[in-house]
């Protein structure tokens, strides 16, 4: 082997220490000494009480009252309801005591009071401790190889990524598992496209599973 030859192989051996990690793209690349924190979500919000298919929301139940044909109890019903959306011109507003007029079930609830991020209900939240971790996260978000075009036309994240670092503003992701897709806030996505790769989304999902537990069956 010449002493030319032996200098190329050296030289192509050398490369990948030369050259060190592939680079990340922005923000990824500057948060290196960032905090990360992993929220579990609540991608789809949960009615508190299902409104049953052809049931028109009023204040009053709807018992059956033994002894009345379905034609009569179908005609109580109905006046019930014509009541009940009379009822508020009625009354003047704080007349009657909270709680007089039961609520039937698919009335309006008041929104919940739970935490939210970005508008979806948050379910619990762990600081990722785990620097490796969080160095293979950043690699991924930083790079375009990690993302397809294949992505559903739904969005309903299951978990989201905060990086905190002092001397910028927070960097913030959230994940739907079940639309195949990320996005972010606070920052302008580097990629031209934002749905996972087969090996994105298994990556993902071993950092939910890790500190959460198994996925849900649906909704994230």
């Amino acid at each position: 082997m010449s002493s030319l030859t032996r200098t190329i192989l050296a030289v192509v051996a050398l490369a990948p220490l030369a050259t060190g990690c592939v680079s990340r793209a922005a923000p990824f690349d500057g948060l290196g000494d960032a905090q990360a924190t992993i929220l579990k979500l609540q991608g789809q919000e949960m009615a508190v009480n299902p409104t049953m298919p052809g049931a028109s929301a009023s204040p009053f139940p709807m018992l059956p009252i033994p002894g009345l044909s379905p034609e009569q109890q179908a005609q109580i019903n109905a006046g019930l309801q014509q009541f009940g959306q009379q009822a508020g011109g009625l009354f003047p507003p704080g007349l009657l005591p909270p709680g007089l007029i039961p609520t039937m079930p698919g009335a309006p609830m008041a929104p919940s009071a739970a935490p939210r991020f970005n508008g979806f209900v948050i379910l619990g939240q762990q600081p990722l401790m785990d620097d490796d971790m969080k160095s293979d996260l950043l690699d991924l978000f930083g790079d375009s190889d990690s993302f397809s075009a294949n992505r559903g036309s739904c969005f309903t994240p299951g978990m989201g990524i905060v990086f905190q670092d002092p001397s910028m503003p927070n960097i913030e992701l959230m994940v739907s598992f079940s639309c195949n897709q990320a996005m972010g806030n606070g920052f302008r996505w580097p990629h031209d496209v934002n749905g996972f790769t087969p090996e994105t989304s298994e990556k993902l999902r071993m950092v939910y599973e890790r500190l959460f537990g198994a996925l849900p069956p649906q909704g994230v």
